[in-house]
């Protein structure tokens, strides 16, 4: 299987931690230059720094992805220092979320829907002619385990990863022809920041509806996003590759998550 992906560069966004720190350590082992991107500098030139530590390549730009302007410069920037982008991982998120019934404000929709959607669409669209220019790219997208059957309590979080769906599937369709594969990664629960506010009683009730009997770790996640951008997945397009161990879907947030 070749994952090698030399000579390739590698734009991933919200790098500084989790999974995309994982993402991005991944792709510089496999060759890749990698441009980490994330809102603060502190945890961008951390994940520059260890992939540099390890031999690898990288840059740390900074950028908020919801701010097209923003996404814009970082990337002009990037092109000027390691080249054309031909690979890109839209891994920028948040995990603000709750009750439809208790929202008193559009605040947490249009949060989800700027950094998800939004910053997916601007990073994109502003690497995409480089990529159509060349004849190749390729753009992993980060949905969730919640694109299978939503998750209840949780709207304005389900409507933003729902949405990028949506979007790798309707680009994949126009971009095949181009050279470019569109592909969604969707990870079930991880052990990150993210999880690690959950409760005792909430982590046991994820684990308990899991066959793996745990979380993943973000590196299996980044094993996923490496197969989607190398070429040994030249002719997978379109396609949402869960990572979730089989997870059961849990149909309601009965518990003190929140």
């Amino acid at each position: 299987m070749d994952i090698d992906v030399s000579d390739r560069v590698a734009l991933v966004t919200g790098a500084g931690r989790g999974n995309g720190k994982a993402i991005a350590e991944e792709l510089a082992a496999n060759g890749a230059t990698v441009v980490v991107n994330d809102l603060e500098d502190g945890p961008a030139q951390s994940t520059a720094e260890s992939i540099r530590d390890a031999g690898g390549e990288a840059i740390a730009l900074t950028a908020d992805v919801s701010d097209k302007e923003a996404v814009e410069s970082m990337v002009a920037e990037a092109v000027d220092e390691v080249g054309t982008i031909d690979v890109l991982v839209n891994n920028a998120g948040v995990g603000q979320s709750g009750p439809f019934l208790s929202r008193d404000s559009d605040e947490l929709f249009e949060l989800n829907l700027d950094t998800h959607l939004w910053g997916s669409i601007h990073c994109t669209e502003a690497v995409v002619d480089g990529m159509v220019e060349q004849g190749y790219g390729k753009i992993v997208n980060i949905t969730s385990i919640h694109t299978k059957n939503g998750v209840g309590m949780s709207p304005e979080y389900d409507v933003g990863k729902f949405s990028l769906l949506g979007l790798t599937k309707s680009l994949a369709l126009e971009l095949g022809r181009e050279g470019v594969r569109v592909n969604a990664v969707a990870p079930g629960w991880v052990d990150t920041r993210m999880t690690d506010g959950f409760s005792e009683k909430t982590t046991e009730q994820i684990v308990d509806l899991n066959p793996l009997d745990r979380f993943a770790q973000p590196e299996e996640i980044a094993d996923a996003v490496m197969f989607l951008a190398a070429p040994a997945s030249d002719y997978v397009n379109g396609h949402e590759l869960r990572v979730d161990g089989g997870q059961v879907p849990i149909d309601s947030w009965k518990h003190d998550n929140r």
